[in-house]
C-alpha cells in the first residue's frame, strides 16, 4: 500500500512531500504556475515546514501578492492509494492491459478512436488522472506546474487526480506523492 501525506496549505504539502528527497538538515522548496508561485523550507529530518508562502499574481497589475489564506496550515489529510498495478514484465507481457477498468482492452480502445497522443498504447485519459498531464512519461515539475495553473478552476480539464470537482492541496499532495516514472 503507498501512502501519501496530504496538507491542505499548498506550501505545506509541497513541502512535505518533497522533503524526503531533499539531503541535510533543511531544503527551500518552490513551484509556479503563471497564476500561483509556492515556497517553503523544510527540515528533511523532522519534516517540520517553516515559511510556506503562497503568492497569486493579480491580474491586472501582474504583480504578485502573498495569499494569507493559503500560507496557513489548516487541516492535514491522510490519503491511502493502492499501488497502480505490481511492475512484473512476465505477469504483464501476459496479461491483457485495461487502465481504466471498463472491461475492454487499451489497444481496441484505442482502434477505436480514444485518444493516445504519446502513442504509448495507455489511454491518455488514465495517463492524466494518474498525474503525468504532459504525457511525458514522469510526473514531474512541469506536471506541478500545469495543476497549479488550474488551482481552484471548477470541473477542470487536468489535475484533479481524486475527482472532487477542483483542484486543490489534496490533489497536489496526490500528486508529489506520485513523482518519477508512470509503469504504465
Amino acid at each position: 500500500m503507498h501512502r501519501n501525506f496530504v496538507i491542505t496549505s499548498v506550501a505545506v504539502a509541497s513541502a512535505a512531500m518533497l522533503a524526503s528527497v531533499s539531503i541535510g538538515q533543511s531544503a527551500s522548496l518552490a513551484a509556479s504556475s503563471s497564476k500561483r508561485r509556492v515556497a517553503a523550507n523544510v527540515n528533511t529530518t523532522t519534516l517540520v515546514v517553516s515559511a510556506p508562502i503562497v503568492e497569486k499574481k493579480v491580474e491586472e497589475t501582474q504583480i504578485w501578492t502573498i495569499d494569507p489564506a493559503d500560507s496557513i496550515t489548516t487541516s492535514v489529510v491522510n490519503t491511502y492509494e493502492q499501488p497502480n498495478r505490481p511492475f512484473i514484465p512476465v505477469i504483464a507481457a501476459l496479461m491483457v492491459f485495461d487502465c481504466n477498468g471498463n472491461g475492454i482492452p487499451d489497444a481496441t480502445e484505442i482502434a477505436n478512436g480514444a485518444q493516445d497522443f504519446d502513442n504509448d498504447g495507455v489511454l491518455d485519459s488514465c495517463e492524466f488522472a494518474f498525474g503525468d498531464l504532459n504525457l511525458n512519461g514522469v510526473v514531474d515539475s512541469l506536471d506541478v506546474s500545469i495543476l497549479l495553473g488550474w488551482w481552484g478552476v471548477p470541473n477542470p480539464l487536468y489535475g484533479d487526480l481524486n475527482g472532487d470537482g477542483v483542484v486543490n492541496a489534496i490533489d497536489l499532495g496526490t500528486l508529489l506523492g506520485r513523482f518519477g516514472v508512470v509503469t504504465f
